[in-house]
C-alpha cells in the first residue's frame, strides 16, 4: 500500500510539473482575398538647365555667312556677315535669341553691257565701284529667332525655329544713283537665316534628354534602403510630361509618375524596367500615395515581445512569469500567436486573434485575442487554473502596438532619401508631410501594412 501512495505521489508531482506544449494551429490563408496595390500618381515638377546644351548649340552654329551675286547689266555684290555669340532668352513656352552681327558689302554697277564680244557681257562704260563697312566700321544688323518645344513620346525634343526679328541698325545707301543695297541684302541674307532655322532646329533636336531620364527612371526602379525600416522600391508604371515652360535657360516641366511603391524588411530581386512611352498627361498636384510595408513575422514577434517578455502575474496563488510572443502564422483573417511562460508551469500557449488597427491612435491591437481551441483543450486536461481571463487580458493589453514613433522616424527616413543627388547632375528634392497607417492584411509568413504618404516632390536635372 505505501509503494502504491508512492507511485501515486511521483505521478501526481509529474503531472503537476510537466511542461504544457499544445499542438500549433492549423494555418490557413485561402479566405484572405489577393491584397491589389492601387496604383498612385506622383506629381514631380522636373526642373532642366538648358544653358550647357544651348552653349554647345551656339558652337555648332556657323558664325559667317557669304554670298554673292555678279551680273552684267545692274548692281553686282558680295556680302560678308559676321555674326556675335547668342544671346538665349526663354520667354513662356517659346526660347527666344538674338543675334547681333556686322555686314560688310562690295558693289559694282554698270549701267550697260554688250553681249557682241563676250557671252557673260562687257561694260560699256567703266564700272562704278563702291563699299558698306570695308576700310570702316562693319555695318551693324540684329537678327531674333523663337524656338518652340515639344517632346515626344520617345522623349526627343521636336522643335519649330521660326526667324523673327531683323534689323539693320545701319543702312547702306548708295546716293551716286539712289541705290538702297540694305534692301538688296535683306532680301539675300534672309534667304540664309531661314535656312539656319532648320539647322537649329536639327542641333537642338540632338540634345540627349532621353538618357537622362533612362537614368533616373533606372534610379526609380532601385531599391532604396530605410534602415532597420527595411526596402522601399517604388515600382514605377508609366511616366507622362506636361508642356515645356521657360524662366531665363531653365526649362520647367511637369512629370507625372504612376507607382506601386512597396516596403518590405528584406531586399527583393531588382528586375530591370525599360522606359515606356509617354502617356497623356494630366496635371497632378504633389503626391499621395499608398505604400505596402510587408513585414515578416519575425519582425513583428520581435516588436510584439518587447512589451511582454519579463512581466508577471499570479492566478491562485501560482505565479505566471511570461516569456517571448511570436506570430506563427495566420488562420483565416487572424494571427497565431505562440505565447512562452514559466514559473510553476511552463511551456507555450496558442492565441488566435484578429489585428484591428486603430487609425486615431495610429496603433495596431487584438482585441478578440482568445486561446486557440487546442490550448484550451490542453488547459482544461493539465492545467484548469491557466485557462484564466486574467491571462488573456494581460496578452491582450501587451499585444497593442503604437506606430506614431516609428511611422514619425519612418518620415524623417523619407525625407532625407527624397532629398539627395540621385546622380551627378540630377536632384530630387521632396517634403513628406503626413505618413498615416491605413490598414492591416495578414498573410501566409507575412503582414502587410498599408500607409498613406503625401508630399510634395521635385527633380532638378
Amino acid at each position: 500500500m505505501a509503494k502504491f501512495f508512492s507511485a501515486l505521489f511521483i505521478l501526481l508531482i509529474f503531472v503537476q510539473c510537466r511542461s504544457i506544449n499544445p499542438a500549433v494551429p492549423e494555418k490557413n490563408v485561402a479566405f484572405i482575398p489577393t491584397l491589389i496595390q492601387k496604383e498612385s500618381t506622383v506629381y514631380v515638377p522636373i526642373k532642366i538647365n538648358l544653358l550647357p546644351y544651348l552653349k554647345d548649340t551656339e558652337k555648332s552654329l556657323p558664325k559667317t555667312f557669304t554670298g554673292k551675286e555678279e551680273i552684267c547689266s545692274g548692281v553686282s555684290y558680295s556680302y560678308k556677315f559676321d555674326r556675335n555669340p547668342i544671346q538665349f532668352e526663354c520667354k513662356g513656352k517659346e526660347l527666344y535669341y538674338e543675334v547681333d552681327g556686322k555686314y560688310s558689302l562690295k558693289l559694282n554697277y554698270c549701267p550697260e553691257c554688250t553681249y557682241l564680244f563676250k557671252d557673260k557681257g562687257s561694260c560699256l562704260v567703266p564700272r562704278i565701284y563702291f563699299s558698306c563697312g570695308i576700310g570702316e566700321e562693319m555695318r551693324r544688323v540684329t537678327v531674333g529667332y523663337a524656338t518652340q518645344f515639344k517632346i515626344t513620346p520617345e522623349f526627343r525634343f521636336k522643335t519649330t525655329t521660326e526667324l523673327r526679328k531683323f534689323e539693320t541698325i545701319d543702312p547702306c545707301e548708295i546716293s551716286v544713283f539712289n541705290y538702297d543695297a540694305t534692301k538688296k541684302l535683306r532680301e539675300e541674307l534672309t534667304i540664309e537665316l531661314k535656312e539656319l532655322e532648320k539647322v537649329i532646329d536639327k542641333e537642338i533636336e540632338l540634345i540627349d534628354i532621353r538618357s537622362e531620364i533612362e537614368e533616373v527612371w533606372k534610379v526609380m526602379n532601385a531599391q532604396t534602403s530605410l534602415g532597420r525600416y527595411g526596402y522601399l522600391k517604388i515600382h514605377p508604371k508609366s511616366i507622362s510630361l506636361g508642356d515645356i515652360q521657360f524662366t531665363n535657360n531653365t526649362a520647367f516641366l511637369d512629370l507625372n509618375l504612376t507607382i506601386q511603391p512597396i516596403i518590405t524588411t528584406f531586399p527583393s530581386e531588382i528586375s530591370s524596367v525599360k522606359l515606356p512611352k509617354l502617356s497623356d498627361h494630366q496635371r497632378a498636384k504633389g503626391f499621395d500615395i499608398n505604400l505596402d510595408i510587408v513585414a515578416s513575422y519575425d519582425s513583428l514577434s520581435a516588436i510584439l515581445s518587447e512589451n511582454l517578455v519579463g512581466k508577471s502575474m499570479e492566478i491562485k496563488k501560482n505565479e505566471v512569469i511570461f516569456g517571448k510572443m511570436s506570430v506563427e502564422g495566420a488562420l483565416n483573417d487572424q494571427l497565431i500567436l505562440k505565447v512562452a511562460f514559466g514559473g510553476k508551469r511552463q511551456g507555450e500557449l496558442y492565441l488566435l486573434g484578429t489585428p484591428k488597427f486603430d487609425a486615431e491612435k495610429q496603433e495596431i491591437s487584438f482585441p478578440d485575442l482568445e486561446f486557440d481551441l487546442r490550448t484550451k483543450n490542453v488547459l482544461l486536461k493539465s492545467a484548469k487554473w491557466l485557462f484564466n481571463s486574467k491571462i488573456t487580458d494581460m496578452l491582450r493589453l501587451n499585444a497593442q502596438y503604437n506606430l506614431k514613433p516609428q511611422l514619425e522616424e519612418m518620415k524623417k527616413i523619407v525625407q532625407k532619401e527624397m532629398n539627395r543627388e540621385i546622380e551627378k547632375g540630377v536632384t530630387l528634392s521632396g517634403k513628406v508631410e503626413t505618413i498615416s497607417l491605413q490598414g492591416i492584411y495578414p498573410g501566409f509568413s507575412s503582414l502587410t501594412i498599408r500607409v498613406n504618404s503625401k508630399g510634395e516632390l521635385s527633380l532638378s536635372m
